[in-house]
């Protein structure tokens, strides 16, 4: 059996700007802290404590991930693995053995030895990891080669034993002074892994921002076989403004985001094939100023899962709100006069995180935390419809660029993603936003699954591709910005036409000349012609024409729709005088 070793690293440090003030600790150790302080112990108080749902009925699909999906399972769900979709798991990683710094002993594994989790994922072909964590005295286990020796030699030894596939290593709060023998350590536990369980796969997770410039990357993509962004706690309890823990885009001004941490970490090196985007099952609910968004908060925030969302026990969360800037979820409410903000994802944002996976061509995802969402499907089903063999790629959609709808696109980006539907009659691309800066940043347009396919175009400054067809049902686009001058970027919407579109009558109707400065022909009398901007606004219409007077129409793309009957053809018009 090949084995697998995933350690999970996760720092934070001190952060002041715009209204964010301090990151305290990650949601791994915030929500530790929490259920250790109810001094539970059994599967069945948990499944009291979370009122966990009866078991759903079991998924027959047989479909395959396609990426991989590696989800952090708390010691406080155990019992909700009843409701895990184990085809679409790829990995289960078991929360915590805990590290006596002094030792390297474990202060408590919360019985990874008989947890029946982990007998649960092994008989469903899911690879199990054991999560190990240190919040503090790091100084005191770096300064001891014995300890840290005595820790690798305890993980080989209980991941053996279990017959496991893997270790989590979570360490947070790693001073500045302590980065050199952080990364050695890492190297060291990397290699005698490899060497001692062959085959096996090391990785670490990787926080959001890496604020005191932790971690030496080309030194551990030699090493490492995997990173997970901690894509999540943007906004935390203590935030003066409530937010998304998990903003895919810039919310107000504090400019850190999950796009902005990927685009980071793959222009530092770390490899699209070994790169995962961590996602928050979970955010927060702070007591506000007002409803509006930003809004001040008014206390700390306390976390509420997608299940808590989804139960509505109070019938606070009736009605979802999207906040188009981060692309992310909330909900409002007044309780006894006070306003209240809760920021929680669910299927319909998170598809959003996924998009930029799918985009960005990375390894797949990691959550935290399973059991979050337990007794609903709608998290599972997502995963299926996006990274799995059972995908479906919707038949119309939108997409920005890596600043999403409302800002420009970062610096740096270097990447390549195909549109390729299912069963299409015509797949367009159409264009409403285009500005890049001339000469630096452009947009490549290929016509098929790849940049081997015949190259429609490339585009730059304010020369839109406006709108595209392709030959077939595949337009591959791709992106790149250098380091300096950043504009608005591009938004462009795909579809699929499932009317007729390749004939009117004669089944060869052809529009002429084009490029055009005064009058456009017709190959034959059509009925209705619409002619659009590239924003979608109409802009003209005729109808039973066989020509049509450009003369008064300014320079640039457009598109003519011509309809006659139930056959519509569209075209694209560019017009130079």
């Amino acid at each position: 059996m090949k084995k697998y070793i995933t350690i999970i690293l996760t720092f934070v440090s001190i952060n002041i700007i715009s209204a964010q003030t301090y990151i305290p600790h990650s949601a791994h150790k915030q929500q530790k802290e929490y259920y250790d302080s109810l001094k539970i112990f059994s599967p069945e108080e948990y499944k009291t404590l979370t009122k966990s749902k009866i078991k759903l009925p079991e998924n027959k699909d047989d479909c395959t991930l396609q990426k991989l999906v590696f989800g952090w399972h708390p010691y406080w769900q155990n019992g909700s693995e009843q409701n895990y979709r184990w085809n679409l798991l790829s990995d289960l990683s078991y929360f915590s053995y805990e590290v006596d710094p002094l030792t390297g002993d474990a202060v408590t594994t919360h019985d990874w030895e008989t947890a029946a989790v982990i007998d649960s994922a092994q008989a469903n072909g899911t690879r199990v990891n054991l999560c190990v964590t240190l919040f503090e005295d790091h100084d005191a286990f770096f300064a001891s080669a014995s300890s840290q020796q005595n820790l690798i030699d305890n993980l080989l030894t209980l991941v053996q034993n279990r017959n496991a596939d893997g270790v989590n290593i979570d360490f947070e709060l790693v001073p500045e002074d302590q980065a050199d023998n952080f990364n050695n350590f890492l190297v060291n536990l990397a290699d005698q892994f490899h060497t001692n369980i062959p085959g096996s796969q090391v990785s670490m997770a990787l926080h959001a921002v890496d604020w005191n410039d932790i971690y030496d990357i080309p030194l551990l993509t030699n090493h490492l076989d995997l990173f997970i962004i901690m894509a999540y706690d943007y906004y935390w309890p203590g935030s003066n403004l409530a937010g998304p823990s998990g903003q895919l885009y810039t919310m107000n001004t504090f400019d850190y985001n999950i796009s902005k941490s990927v685009i980071t970490y793959l222009y530092e090196g770390v490899p699209r094939e070994k790169l995962l985007c961590g996602v928050p099952y979970y955010g927060y609910e702070w007591q506000t100023q007002d409803q509006y968004v930003p809004s001040s908060t008014l206390n700390s925030g306390v976390a509420r899962t997608i299940k808590t969302i989804k139960n509505n026990s109070y019938g606070y969360y009736d009605e979802r709100k999207l906040n188009e800037n981060s692309m992310c979820s909330y909900y409002t409410y007044n309780s006894g006069g006070n306003w209240h903000q809760a920021w929680v994802d669910d299927e319909n944002t998170m598809k959003y995180k996924y998009d930029i996976i799918q985009h960005q061509n990375l390894a797949g995802i990691g959550i935290w935390a399973l059991g979050y969402d337990d007794g609903y499907t709608e998290m599972w089903d997502l995963i299926r419809d996006r990274f799995s063999n059972c995908s479906v790629t919707p038949c119309r959609y939108t997409i920005w660029d890596s600043g999403g709808p409302n800002h420009d696109h970062y610096n740096r980006e270097n990447y390549t993603f195909t549109v390729a539907p299912d069963n299409v009659s015509l797949l367009s691309l159409s264009f409403s936003e285009f500005e890049l800066e001339a000469g630096y940043d452009s947009l490549w347009i290929y016509d098929g699954y790849d940049t081997d396919a015949p190259l429609i175009g490339g585009y730059s400054g304010n020369i839109s591709p406006g709108y595209i067809e392709a030959s077939g049902n595949a337009l591959t686009l791709k992106f790149y910005s250098d380091g300096a001058t950043v504009k608005k970027g591009w938004t462009a919407e795909w579809n699929c036409n499932p009317v007729n579109v390749e004939t009117l009558s004669t089944g060869n109707f052809k529009i002429y000349p084009n490029p055009a400065s005064d009058v456009v022909k017709f190959s034959e009398t059509a009925g209705t012609i619409e002619l659009v901007g590239i924003k979608g606004n109409i802009i003209k219409k005729y109808k039973n024409v066989s020509s049509v007077d450009i003369s008064g129409i300014p320079e640039g793309i457009y598109i003519l729709k011509i309809s006659s009957q139930n056959n519509i053809i569209v075209k694209k018009l560019i017009v130079q005088h």
